[in-house]
C-alpha cells in the first residue's frame, strides 16, 4: 500500500532502487558520491508526500565515449546499459537539447527508440533538484507552468513542491510499477549497501 504523507509510517513507504552509471572521461567521475547523495536527498524530501523514496543500489562505470550526449542516437544508446527492476540514471559530462542544437540541458527522462526503455540522463552541471524533476517525468508528470513546482522550469527561491494531482499520479505510477514488477520495493532501509 502507498499511503499519503499524513498516513504514512516507515513501513508504508515504497523505496525504489536507482542504478547510477557515472562517466569518468578524464579518469575521475564527473561528480562524486556527495553530489549524487544530495540529488537523492532532495528527491526523497519531495517524494515523501507521495509515500515514495529512492535508494542508490547500484553504481556502474560509464564509457568515456558517452561523456557528451548530443543526439537522439546518443540518448538511445543508453538503452542497452539498463538494468531490470531499478530506475537507471546515467550521469554524463554534458547533455545537449536534441530539438535545439547548441542549447544545453541539465537532465532528461528519455524513452529509447526502439525498445521503449525509460531512463534518466543527468548532466554533471545539474543543480540539486534536477533528479527530482526527471523522476517526476518517470512517474508520469508533465511540465508545469506554476513557479516553484517541481515540474516547472521557473524558480523564485520558494520551496519546490508537487501539487495534489501530481502526488496522486506518482502514487498511481508507483502502484503500477509494483503490480507489473517493473520496479520492486526495497524496504525501509535508508542507506545504500
Amino acid at each position: 500500500m502507498i499511503a499519503t504523507a499524513s498516513e504514512a509510517s516507515e513501513s508504508d513507504v515504497v523505496t525504489f532502487g536507482l542504478a547510477i552509471s557515472i562517466v569518468a572521461p578524464d579518469g575521475a567521475p564527473v561528480r562524486d558520491d556527495a553530489w549524487i547523495d544530495e540529488q537523492i536527498r532532495v528527491a526523497n524530501a519531495l517524494y515523501e508526500s507521495a509515500g515514495v523514496r529512492f535508494r542508490w543500489t547500484l553504481q556502474k562505470p560509464l564509457a568515456k565515449t558517452r561523456a557528451d550526449v548530443r543526439t537522439r542516437d546518443d540518448r538511445d544508446a543508453f538503452a542497452s546499459l539498463t538494468d531490470d527492476d531499478v530506475i537507471d540514471v546515467f550521469l554524463v559530462r554534458s547533455l545537449e537539447d536534441v530539438d535545439e542544437p547548441g542549447r544545453m540541458r541539465k537532465g532528461v527522462c528519455w524513452t529509447s527508440s526502439p525498445g521503449k526503455k525509460r531512463y534518466i540522463v543527468l548532466s554533471a552541471e545539474a543543480p540539486s533538484g534536477v533528479l527530482a524533476h526527471e523522476l517526476g517525468h518517470f512517474f508520469g508528470n508533465p511540465h508545469s507552468p506554476v513557479p516553484d513546482n517541481v515540474m516547472s522550469y521557473t524558480r523564485t527561491g520558494a520551496p519546490a513542491f508537487f501539487d495534489p494531482l501530481q502526488l496522486a499520479r506518482i502514487r498511481s505510477f508507483a502502484k503500477r510499477f509494483l503490480a507489473t514488477k517493473r520496479l520492486f520495493d526495497l524496504g525501509p532501509a535508508r542507506r545504500r549497501p
